[in-house]
């Protein structure tokens, strides 16, 4: 990968296990990732200018819908070229179909 898709198109492992782990076990990251994601983000160590696609949600997929694809996730946030940019990661009712 080359060096100017660093940061945008994945995340670390750690910050991709952060992302989710937070995301299912913390209301209030949970609040700050649907109010202000690139300040949630900024929070586990992904410096961004501009929200990636995959954080602009209507509404956040709840936590037994994240639970039930966080291995998965984790792997796919911090593997996949183009990651941040599919935008129902984290959409209600669509994580799982994001990931295939």
């Amino acid at each position: 990968m080359s060096d100017e898709n660093n940061g945008k198109s994945k995340i670390s492992p750690e910050a991709a296990a952060q992302l989710v782990s937070r995301l299912i076990d913390d209301a209030d990251f949970r609040a700050l990732f649907q109010a202000d994601a690139a300040k949630a983000l900024t929070e586990i160590g992904y410096g961004t200018d501009a929200v990636p696609d995959c954080c602009d949600v209507t509404q956040l997929a709840s936590v037994d819908e994240l639970r039930a694809v966080q291995t998965q996730l984790e792997k796919y946030l911090s593997t996949s070229q183009s990651t941040m940019q599919v935008i129902f990661c984290f959409e209600a009712g669509k994580v799982a179909s994001a990931l295939r």
